[in-house]
């Protein structure tokens, strides 16, 4: 059992490790306050875990300076998922221990990778926007001095993950073309989706990065094992060399060609280094 503040970390070495954090509030007001605080979490998705870690804190004031904004809420649901859910145990302990590869890999990896789709197209842009605020915020609050380091990864990002938020959504209109509509049925689709991929004789769901674009026809090359597949189907006239796509392909008998059935994620080229951490084995 290790100590941390008021706080306690539980793990038993010998069995399969589930971190449980304690807290013990030294007066029914202080209950109260924490109460309070996991209401406002919950707006925006924050996980109980994030309102006993150094950022908790933080992201409950940066929201209630503008409670109701809610590019606001959407940027803080996106950088709390990031270290509550992917980073959890592996999160810096401060602001100041994050390191450059933490803004990268939300920037380049995770931020596309929960991309909502939108009738605008503008979620990167907007998202850009409200975390260099959000930056400047911080490195207020706390004497940080990551604004420059976000600025500069967020110029270099933005024209690459514009190209992944055009893509996703025409994949995603494509096969929803009423996914804006009231009154859309996602399940219905998804069901014929389905019935044309089992008609397929040949199924792969990996990652794969589009090698070339051959008329109609996009290149794609899985990261486990190497392989060349040629995909029908891809919106050609979008998609660029070195995009990273993660999806599920199949091919019918009798046929040469794949087709792109699923979409789970389109990222650029800079997100690959930290996408080899969930290739399916």
């Amino acid at each position: 059992m290790k100590n941390s503040g008021n706080t306690k970390d539980i793990c038993d070495e010998s069995k399969p490790q589930v971190n449980v954090l304690m807290k013990h509030f030294k007066n029914p007001k202080e209950h109260e306050e924490m109460v309070k605080s996991l209401q406002i979490g919950a707006e925006f998705d924050m996980r109980p875990r994030g309102h006993y870690l150094f950022y908790g804190k933080d992201m409950i004031a940066y929201k209630l300076e503008r409670p109701y904004d809610q590019n606001r809420n959407e940027f803080l649901r996106i950088l709390s998922n990031f270290m509550s859910n992917v980073l959890e145990d592996t999160c810096p302990s401060t602001w100041k221990k994050c390191k450059r590869p933490f803004w990268e890999e939300l920037i380049f990896t995770h931020l596309p990778h929960v991309m909502r789709i939108t009738p605008d197209q503008n979620q990167i842009q907007t998202f850009l926007y409200q975390l260099k605020m959000f930056i400047q915020w911080l490195d207020k609050r706390v004497g940080t001095t990551w604004f420059t380091v976000v600025d500069k990864y967020s110029k270099e990002a933005v024209s690459d993950l514009k190209v992944c938020e055009h893509v996703l959504n025409t994949l995603f209109l494509r096969d929803f073309p009423q996914i804006h509509q009231k009154g859309f049925r996602p399940l219905q689709t998804a069901e014929i989706i389905e019935q044309n991929f089992k008609e397929c004789t040949k199924h792969l769901d990996s990652l794969f990065e589009v090698t070339s674009i051959i008329d109609q026809i996009t290149v794609l090359t899985e990261f486990n094992s190497n392989k060349t597949f040629y995909v029908k189907g891809l919106p050609t006239h979008l998609i660029v060399p070195g995009l990273i796509m993660s999806g599920a392909i199949g091919r019918k008998s009798g046929t040469l060609l794949w087709e792109w059935f699923q979409t789970e994620g389109i990222y650029p080229q800079k997100g690959r280094k930290y996408l080899q951490l969930i290739v399916r084995h």
